[in-house]
């Protein structure tokens, strides 16, 4: 940004009439009286519209500025800076927002202040206006959701660490002011917790969480904030926790965080219980359904989707209504109810998700034997992007594991990558398939393949990492791989339970219970169940061992690793 001496802008039109409506007319002004518009100020900001038309902004810019702080008008303050901006002159328009702010303190200064000292650099003068800013938010989920779109403000510096660097001195020295009072301590402390989960310190981000929450006994901003820390610090869960009751819109979002980190079982009781608390939020139906469908529970996810589908009125949204029947017929498909799970695919209203249509359609047509149709049916899906090809060629290979077709899914991700060799994306797939074909070298070559291409891929760590684990080769690299793959995509139970297996490879069988235990209470996968098995039977828990193993096998009866697992214990 430059000066405003020497610029001229062109189309500022803003007359001195349509300036006087505003002052007396502006919705900003509900809260305050009316700017008296008297012979001085009208002949201000008449030489203001002259000026400006004339090309001498330097000059309009001062006159407006002395009448705003004159009157201490709002709007007159915005258009300040309006003009500043327009002129590419972004330290004006900085030294405007900063005596609006010292004259009025209104929310909006506060915000023009901070975005402008963020856009032009001056980061280490941000926190106080922020701080009041955030103050002035009477709801605590907004104000969290403001700390949480940091990220967005900040997006336009490239160094993550910079923000946290220049800002924290300010910031803890807020903090740690006795004489301030606790809602902006704790303000600056959950400050200091974003900003460090912005530049990746997932461990100074929940010290100052811990911080804020000491600063302010008993308020939930603490517990917003933990939600999106959960995932790389487990321990932030326990800020959450103890704010649940009564407070049903963070209950809500600590469903969906769980339900974000692949925690399905755990999300679903949560949304079990909200449901009980708000029975006329369809909502909760809608998301127990789904969760029931992810947790291979056909016949719930129907009861809870047909729940939901029966409180939509007429005005529901066409999107609305195309999910629930798109994750109905997925659950009668499971059942094995073919002709109902085309009629409810033929309720999905005309237009809405057609790719996910077509696919559903095609898995039916796989499981009644008719798998050349379903293919053809896929490919009649409009791919006029390179974006959309790769999209229909991935819901081929689905279609085709879902047969047990890998070779033919192997063969056909095999063509795609020598249009593009360095697609991340095709070169897991086609690893993944090679494991299960036995192409075990290859796999390991193409995997360190994505892993050069995409260093912060962490499905590559893992499953490079579980490989060797489950090989029993070379742990020590498995057990880094794994790791990273945890630090990069959190804790999700699939990467907690390769943790587990590299742990119990290496003989370290209370770790591997842990880990096991907790990846298959979030989410009791069959591969889950089967290595918790055999960690059990070794510790000599045989009949945990053969009940956990039953029960698994009542959801995925036809799991090659649960049967494998099965028959290698003689269970």
């Amino acid at each position: 940004m430059g000066t405003i001496a020497g610029t001229m802008p062109t189309r500022l039109k803003f007359t001195a009439l349509a300036l006087a409506s505003l002052l007396l007319a502006s919705p900003a002004q509900a809260q305050q009286a009316p700017t008296q518009l008297d012979a001085p100020l009208f002949y201000d900001l008449l030489l203001a519209e002259m000026e400006l038309q004339q090309g001498d902004v330097s000059t309009a810019f001062q006159r407006l500025l002395d009448a705003a702080r004159r009157t201490g008008d709002e709007e007159l303050f915005h258009r300040v800076v309006t003009v500043a901006l327009q002129a590419r002159a972004g330290s004006e328009a900085y030294l405007a927002a900063r005596a609006w702010r010292q004259r009025l303190g209104s929310v909006a200064a506060q915000q023009h202040v901070v975005r402008l000292a963020v856009a032009l650099g001056r980061l280490g003068e941000v926190p106080e206006p922020l701080i009041d800013w955030l103050l002035q938010v009477p709801e605590t989920g907004q104000r969290a959701a403001l700390i949480q779109a940091l990220p967005q403000l900040l997006r336009n510096i490239p160094e993550r660490e910079r923000p946290l660097n220049e800002m924290e001195p300010a910031l803890a020295a807020q903090r740690d002011d006795d004489k301030q009072p606790a809602p902006r301590r704790q303000l600056a402390a959950a400050l200091l917790a974003g900003l460090a989960l912005h530049a990746g310190n997932e461990v100074l981000a929940l010290n100052q969480l811990r911080q804020a929450d000491h600063e302010l006994p008993g308020d939930a901003l603490p517990a917003w904030l933990a939600l999106d820390l959960m995932r790389q610090a487990p321990e932030a869960e326990a800020l959450v926790r103890p704010q649940l009751d009564g407070n049903l819109p963070l209950h809500g979002a600590y469903a969906r965080a769980l339900a974000r980190d692949h925690r399905a079982l755990e999300s679903l009781e949560q949304f079990r219980r909200l449901r009980a608390l708000e029975p006329d939020q369809a909502a909760h139906d809608f998301a127990i359904g789904s969760l029931e469908l992810e947790l291979r529970h056909p016949q719930p996810a129907l009861e809870a989707l047909n729940r939901y589908l029966a409180s939509l009125g007429e005005q529901a949204a066409p999107e609305a209504r195309a999910n629930a029947l798109l994750l109905k017929a997925q659950a009668l498909t499971q059942l094995r109810q073919f002709d109902a799970a085309g009629q409810a695919l033929d309720q999905v209203p005309e237009g809405q998700r057609a790719e996910e249509l077509a696919f559903r359609r095609a898995l039916i047509d796989a499981q009644q034997g008719r798998l050349a149709q379903g293919r053809e049916r896929l490919r009649t899906i409009a791919a006029d992007s390179p974006e959309q090809r790769e999209r229909r060629l991935m819901l081929e290979v689905q279609l085709l594991r879902d047969a047990d077709r890998w070779q033919d899914a192997f063969e056909l991700l095999g063509q795609a990558l020598k249009d593009d060799p360095t697609d991340t994306s095709l070169l897991y797939e086609h690893a993944m398939s090679a494991e299960r074909l036995g192409k075990l070298e290859l796999m390991e070559q193409q995997l360190r393949r994505v892993i050069e291409l995409d260093p912060r891929h962490h499905h590559a760590h893992n499953a490079l990492g579980y490989s060797l684990a489950d090989r029993n080769l070379r742990l020590d690299e498995a057990r880094i791989l794994i790791e990273r793959a945890i630090e990069l995509g959190g804790h999700e139970p699939f990467l907690v339970d390769s943790l587990g297996w590299v742990a119990f490879r290496e003989g370290k069988l209370d770790e591997a219970e842990r880990l096991l235990r907790q990846a298959h209470r979030a989410r009791p996968d069959a591969e889950i169940a089967a290595h918790l098995a055999e960690l059990l039977w070794r510790q000599g828990k045989q009949d945990e061992a053969r009940a956990l193993v039953a029960q698994a096998l009542t959801r995925e009866p036809d799991n090659a690793v649960l049967l494998g697992t099965r028959k290698r214990l003689g269970l």
